[in-house]
């Protein structure tokens, strides 16, 4: 909740910085709901709902002494549900009193006490239409804009410090007018901040702040409280208040079933060992429990036959989890907004570890997917990304073989292969959902060792394997209804074709509209044990002027392949651009241990060459470019090995 307070400071000290807003004395009384706090003692937040012409009016505050206080005036204002009354121990704040202070006018008035030696000077008041924020302590922007959403070394959390109690339990009617909004005080904080991902009822009652049942010793500082477990969408829905965090999900067998860990979160004491069934229309028989597994970790056990199905869905505001099975993705049903890859940053911490933040347009809904080898972000309302500008960033970073592509029905995939179970990923939200950070520690620092004359043949003499891009559910990019899977493996097919009949010896990663992982394909080429690796994509970019071919390899002894193909691609193809050969650590081109390289043949997202690439002309030219680069390579390597083709 820290957090959520110190994106709104941030926000008001920007753009309001006020201190009175004018009252309508004509109007109707504003409303006052509820009083909430942030637990490190850095925040106060007094929600309030307007009623017809009410406008939130604040007298700036008073200080007094003896005890050491302040006390300001809310005008024009009804105080629902009564005084109510916190009292804190081990803290700055010694209480804070929230009562009806006048009638005829109206006036409620708030009160905070400090310890003796507090200096209340620097105290902020900041009043929106929608409540009041006290700012009571600095934050710090650089430390408090990230949190954990995903952690694979989760650290336990003290609880707070921070002892709770109140003089006034109550519940109340909910006014009339504001039922719109939410019917408890979880709801009702989160939609002061219009954020809300938790349904609302038919109930008219609202709870007082105090009669939440968080306990005053298991008050956690900055984490999670869960107070809503139900089915959704074929799913399991999570919901509370705080920042949830994630472990690293584990399965088991004998039932089948995958667990889900929370680290640092309470859950209410009525949720604890309560068991849904995930599909109430029968289409399934998996079944979902929730407890408290020990005082800081919540932990979710689905039953299902096929428990790896499941992946988690993050919300934006980080107050939800959807578990949701992977083949009911549809970001249509997970989110209304749209987004975009904004720009990305590396940062390197030490030899082993490094951090990578994406930048968003607005906030992202996502899924994070991590297998031993592979770490997975689905990124469900992200439209389009710069795909050179992050060729440009991950360039001599880790990330370099992180990938992106379009899906649909779905946004976004980024896949980050060749890891190892061994390595540690920490993945943070920014508390406004723009930005992700993921921090990847190596268990061991990889060295590639460069042997540009490759001291040893592989077995299988003048073989080729051809590698056509993406395929199945993975699209590649996609504009206008035109999917880069498609071309890939017409022009891959076509290369096959001239080399066979050029006595070549072949094998194709993918010889229809299937999906093959990124490590499948390397896997294959091994076994195969070709000569050379060769692998076919289509370029895109969020703006539509790039065109071109580029050629890309990583090891040193690829480079010479990489540069023959590229000259026969430009010889072939001369009016397009040629935008050179790149080094760069992709996947397949990395982890293939023969000269291996990647063929961008052309931009998709450009309309004139996406035109000429859905020609049969540009594509057999294409194809024979990289034919003929292939047979030229090979002979040259033959002939310095003192060899004949046959």
């Amino acid at each position: 909740m820290k957090r959520i307070f110190f994106l709104i400071t941030l926000f008001l000290i920007f753009l309001l910085n006020i201190f009175c807003l004018p009252v309508n004395a004509e109007g109707e009384s504003l409303k006052v709901m509820s009083l909430n706090y942030d637990d490190s003692s850095a925040m106060v937040y007094i929600s309030t709902v307007k009623t017809g012409d009410a406008e939130l009016s604040v007298n700036k505050y008073v200080k007094l002494s003896n005890p050491n206080r302040i006390y300001f005036d809310i005008n024009n204002a009804i105080l629902v549900g009564g005084k109510q009354n916190l009292l804190f121990d081990r803290s700055v704040i010694k209480e804070i009193k929230l009562a009806q202070f006048e009638t005829n006018p109206n006036i409620v008035r708030a009160v905070i006490t400090f310890e003796e030696d507090f200096d209340t000077s620097k105290i902020e008041l900041n009043a929106l239409s929608n409540g009041i924020f006290v700012k009571i302590l600095p934050l710090n922007i650089n430390s408090e804009y990230f949190d954990y959403v995903y952690t694979e070394s989760p650290k336990p959390h003290n609880y707070t410090d921070i002892s709770v109690s109140s003089k006034a339990v109550q519940k109340v009617p909910y006014p009339a007018d504001g039922a719109s909004n939410s019917n408890t005080v979880i709801n009702d904080i989160k939609k002061a901040f219009e954020d809300s991902t938790l349904p609302n009822t038919t109930e008219k009652t609202y709870d007082s702040v105090v009669s939440v049942d968080i306990s005053s010793v298991l008050k956690l500082r900055n984490k999670y409280y869960v107070n809503q477990f139900n089915s959704k969408l074929g799913g399991v829905l999570v919901s509370g208040a705080g920042r949830l965090t994630t472990a690293k999900p584990f399965y088991l067998a004998s039932p089948n079933r995958v667990v889900i860990d929370l680290p640092n979160t309470y859950i209410d004491k009525n949720l604890r060992n309560k068991e849904i069934t995930i599909c109430p229309d029968g289409a399934c028989k998996d079944t979902a429990r929730i407890g408290q597994f020990d005082r800081t970790t919540a932990r979710i056990v689905i039953n299902s036959e096929k428990p790896d199905k499941y992946i988690n869905v993050y919300s934006q505001d980080s107050q939800s989890l959807l578990i949701i099975p992977s083949e009911k993705l549809n970001h249509t049903t997970l989110t209304n907004s749209v987004s975009n890859i904004n720009k990305a940053y590396v940062k390197k911490i030490d030899s082993k570890t490094q951090e990578l933040i994406l930048s968003f347009t607005s906030p992202v809904v996502y899924s994070i997917v991590r297998s031993d080898n592979v770490l997975s972000l689905y990124l469900f309302n992200v439209q389009s990304y710069n795909e050179m500008d992050i060729i440009k960033t991950f360039n001599n970073t880790m990330y370099k073989p992180f990938t992106f592509s379009l899906l649909p029905k779905i946004g976004v995939r980024a896949v980050m292969p060749g890891l190892s179970k061994e390595d540690i990923i920490n993945i943070e939200q920014g508390i406004d959902a723009k930005a992700l950070k993921i921090t990847i520690s190596k268990s061991k620092i990889e060295e590639v060792k460069a042997n540009p004359d490759r001291p040893f043949r592989r077995k299988t003499k003048d073989k080729i394997v051809i590698d056509p891009g993406h395929g199945g559910s993975d699209y590649g990019a996609i504009r206008e209804g035109i999917n880069e899977k498609d071309i890939t493996l017409d022009v891959a097919q076509r290369v096959e074709a001239i080399l066979r009949s050029k006595g070549y010896k072949t094998a194709m990663t993918r010889t229809d509209d299937t999906f093959v992982s990124l490590e499948d394909r390397v896997e294959f080429s091994e076994k195969e044990e070709p000569e050379i690796f060769v692998s076919i994509h289509v370029n895109s970019a969020v703006s539509t002027d790039p065109n071109g071919i580029e050629t890309h390899w990583y090891h040193d002894y690829s480079k010479s392949l990489a540069e023959t193909i590229h000259k026969h691609l430009i010889k072939e193809v001369p009016y397009t651009k040629d935008r050179g050969l790149f080094k760069s650590k992709f996947y397949v081109i990395n982890h293939t241990t023969d000269p291996a390289v990647l063929c961008e043949i052309g931009f998709l997202s450009n309309a004139d060459e996406r035109n000429d690439l859905l020609t049969d002309i540009r594509k057999q030219k294409t194809a024979k470019a990289i034919a003929d680069g292939i047979i030229e390579y090979l002979k040259s390597v033959n002939k310095n090995r003192g060899e004949n083709k046959n």
